[in-house]
């Protein structure tokens, strides 16, 4: 008799172990390490250059429009104990945060932009040196979200016991639009603005330890804002490169 309820207890705290993964244990493990938004340089090099060098004057990032810690949110989800089996069902909201990223946002555009232009612009961007151009911009909108997926099963009968259980991260959508405007001598001669989408493809491979699989998630959500960077940053290069190439800028001035 005492085997048996030792087997049910056993079973018992079996079946809680392997439950639905709580919200804070997720979040602790999507906050444990930071992610650097590494900006690959793989598009085409130009050539010539018209001799314009450009200011960055200001980089407006509104810290507020994204907590300080990545976030995780129970939407729904279910746990049903009957007689002989336990099911559960968990879906969470897991929402980025700055923390997560190892660059500070502005720095790293700020940077980012600077490379790609000498790379494939036919300006360059300096603050080295006083320049009649110059780059206002502002960062708009920014935000990634994606779900988490808990579910599975137990089931026992006095010694014989079973369970299965699947974690499933993603997918995720990241957004980002950033606008800038260009100056000539404090005058806005362009400005333009840029939308960028990404999304993760989901996470459902088997893990042994789900920690490891939530910090993967982490990172491939920081690996879908910095795809969004990228591409918004190589737009308003070409942006740039059409603006100037049109209106035959700086070709009067050197």
């Amino acid at each position: 008799m005492n085997n048996i309820k030792q087997t049910i207890l056993f079973a018992l705290l079996l079946a809680f172990i392997v439950s639905c993964t709580p919200t804070k244990r997720i979040q602790k493990n999507m906050n444990l390490k930071s992610s650097s938004m590494a900006y690959i340089m793989d598009s085409k090099v130009s050539e010539n250059k018209n001799g314009i060098a450009i200011n960055i004057d200001t980089i407006r990032f509104n810290p507020h429009i994204m907590s300080d810690t990545t976030k995780v949110k129970r939407e729904k989800g279910y746990f049903l104990p009957l007689i002989l089996v336990y099911i559960w069902n968990s879906q969470n909201k897991c929402t980025l945060g700055k923390g997560t990223f190892e660059e500070d946002i502005p720095d790293f555009l700020a940077a980012s932009l600077s490379r790609e232009a000498d790379r494939s612009g036919i300006f360059d961007i300096s603050n080295t040196a006083p320049s009649e151009y110059s780059l206002d911009i502002s960062v708009d909108s920014i935000s990634t979200e994606g779900q988490y997926i808990s579910s599975g099963f137990f089931y026992f009968a006095l010694y014989i016991y079973g369970y299965s259980y699947s974690d499933i991260a993603g997918p995720a959508n990241s957004t980002l639009r950033i606008s800038y405007k260009l100056r000539k001598n404090d005058e806005v001669i362009h400005s333009n603005s840029f939308t960028a989408q990404k999304v993760t493809e989901p996470i459902s491979r088997k893990y042994t330890d789900t920690g490891i699989l939530q910090q993967d998630y982490a990172v491939s959500m920081v690996e879908a804002v910095s795809s969004n960077f990228k591409n918004i940053i190589e737009e308003i290069v070409n942006d740039l490169n059409i603006y100037f190439t049109e209106h035959n800028e700086g070709a009067d001035d050197n």
